[in-house]
């Protein structure tokens, strides 16, 4: 039985999760996992292929349940849990036949929201996401970058308390990438929600975050607080502080994700 919210509950909280898929005699995706997120966070989670990032996030999501554990989300687990959250992947999914306005419009319209409250929201979310001048065009005129802009705009028409974002920027170049990075934080400060941000930049990772999660063997090998002043811009990533934490978390992951040497 989930126990009721307290003053002093985290946001979000993971107790010793265990995902398993397949075959039991297979390793656990997760293996006790336990993490505490307070309101406000942002949270980037690293580490190699198949560590069970993305899975991490389907959780929080409520898309999946877990094998044993809990995942909660305001103290409710997470697939019940009525907190409002969103999901943006690497991929923009933005529907072909439909503009800049009506794709970010889509997720409000499949809750029924009348569509003089979704044109609203969208027009605010786009304007937030410095694409309002491209309403009218299609996914087909529009660069990688700007996809991304609408995906993110639609994500934030649901006005989330929890924003999942699994590698949304992976397939784009790195300029695009830091600038995006920057306009991303920019909305957090204007949307206050927390972030779970799952990312194979380590330099990115930094930046955007206020703790870098190590994920090796299903387990958080490392829990790393960011503790660099906001607003972060490109100045942030020339001073010394933001190098040294990235060499600090790039050697932690390099030792949490090297081979073992024991036979």
């Amino acid at each position: 039985m989930t126990e009721a919210p307290t003053a002093d509950a985290p946001f979000v909280e993971l107790r010793n999760v265990i995902q398993q898929f397949g075959a039991s005699t297979r390793p656990p995706v997760l293996a006790g996992l336990s993490l505490r997120v307070e309101r406000g966070e942002f949270v980037s989670l690293v580490g190699a292929s198949g560590c069970g990032k993305s899975t991490l996030l389907r959780l929080l999501a409520g898309l999946i349940v877990p094998t044993s554990g809990q995942v909660l989300v305001e103290a409710r687990p997470a697939a019940t849990t009525t907190t409002e959250r969103a999901f943006i992947f690497q991929d923009s999914a933005l529907l072909p036949w439909r503009t800049v306005r009506q794709n970010s419009e889509l997720l409000l319209q499949l809750r029924g929201v009348p569509a003089s409250r979704r044109r609203e929201s969208a027009a605010q979310m786009l304007a937030l996401a410095r694409i309002a001048h491209l309403a009218d065009r299609h996914p087909r005129q529009l660069s990688g970058g700007e996809k991304m802009r609408v995906s993110l705009a639609r994500a934030l028409t649901l006005e989330p308390a929890l924003l999942l974002l699994d590698e949304p920027f992976g397939a784009l170049d790195e300029l695009t990438r830091e600038v995006l990075g920057e306009e991303l934080l920019a909305l957090r400060e204007s949307q206050k929600w927390t972030a779970f941000f799952v990312t194979h930049s380590v330099a990115e990772a930094v930046f955007l975050s206020t703790r870098v999660v190590i994920l090796a063997g299903g387990e958080i090998a490392h829990d790393v607080p960011v503790n660099l002043p906001f607003p972060r811009n490109a100045e942030t990533r020339e001073s010394p502080a933001f190098l040294q934490r990235v060499a600090e978390v790039s050697r932690l992951l390099r030792t949490a994700t090297a081979p073992s040497t024991t036979a």
